[in-house]
């Protein structure tokens, strides 16, 4: 949104919860005109925002990057959003109810629709791009004997990181190489501690993003070696955007990536590899060990593909193409 503003003759103003104490949406209703929210299950909170807009004939629009009708028992969210739930039924209801839905892949999209009465031309697609100048700290090319293999990401992965061919793939290589460890961010799993031993690790991260980008992740960053991002194959997992590669490939870190839907979207073979069996997960692994030069130049493609296709910076315009479209409705 902070690119958005000034674009085409667009205003925006960003409502932050956590310094906005008290939001006054007569006033917001009044001075803009749409109220674009990341979702919420909150009917209460919903309708109060809602009711002021609706007075001024102004849009609701909401955004949604993941299925919550598909959410994975390993979820901290899943109680809440599972099957039959009331916070469901409030958060479809809520869906229903607004004028557009903005999501970050075709795949949700039509999951969205299957969910809720939006139509096809009411849920816009805006891919997650990376902001550079946030995720702006490129350590030096580490090589030394230590091989650091590492997955972060939130509690979210705990059926992804015990998916059975990646911890196949994964035993081999502990089993052939001594001098490699893995860590974990967000997650710990005592069969990893227990079978590796201290050569598995398990870091902290941080619930507030900017805290982990600008303080904790770029000295996790420099100890890295290899990006690993394992994958269950499910509706829920589909849904999810490439994300994980954009971060990493911002600090030129090659990686092996889930052959799934939005990986294959960009991953190549020369900016990283796909791994779906546990010998995919073995040899990809087992090249970028053995291979240092391939390594270096695994994460430079994988840094330029970001660098050239996918920056915030760089597509601001069909934001403001979106806006201007919906408002003319």
């Amino acid at each position: 949104m902070s690119h958005l503003n000034g674009v085409d003759g667009i205003e925006t103003y960003i409502y932050d919860a956590t310094k906005d104490e008290k939001t006054d949406w007569m006033e917001v209703a009044e001075k803009y005109d749409a109220i674009y929210f990341n979702y919420t299950a909150n009917p209460w909170g919903f309708a109060t925002m809602g009711a002021f807009a609706r007075a001024r004939g102004k849009k609701l629009i909401l955004d949604l990057d993941d299925s919550l009708w598909n959410v994975m028992p390993d979820n901290p969210a899943y109680k809440v959003y599972q099957k039959g739930s009331q916070t469901l039924t409030d958060f479809t209801a809520i869906c229903n109810e607004v004028d557009y839905v903005t999501t970050t892949n075709d795949y949700l999209k039509h999951v969205i629709m299957d969910h809720t009465n939006k139509g096809f031309n009411q849920i816009k697609i805006f891919p997650n791009y990376i902001n550079l100048s946030l995720w702006n700290h490129i350590p030096p090319f580490k090589n030394d004997n230590q091989i650091t293999l590492s997955h972060f990401g939130s509690t979210t992965h705990f059926i992804d990181l015990l998916e059975p061919q990646f911890e196949m793939g994964m035993d081999k290589i502990m089993k052939e190489y001594p001098n490699v460890k893995f860590q974990t961010v967000g997650s710990f799993f005592a069969k990893y501690r227990h079978k590796w031993g201290q050569r598995y690790e398990q870091a902290w991260g941080d619930s507030d993003i900017y805290k982990w980008i600008k303080d904790k992740m770029p000295p996790f960053m420099e100890n890295i070696d290899i990006v690993v991002v394992p994958l269950a194959e499910n509706v829920y997992t589909r849904c999810k955007s490439s994300i994980k590669f954009l971060e990493a490939s911002s600090y030129k870190k090659p990686g092996v990536w889930q052959d799934i839907r939005q990986y294959r979207e960009v991953v190549d073979g020369t900016n990283g590899f796909l791994a779906s069996k546990a010998k995919h997960w073995y040899r990809a692994i087992k090249r970028l060990i053995d291979d240092v030069e391939l390594r270096r130049k695994m994460g430079e493609e994988a840094f330029k593909t970001v660098e050239s296709d996918w920056q915030m910076k760089d597509n601001v315009q069909q934001y403001a193409d979106f806006f201007h479209e919906a408002l003319d409705k």
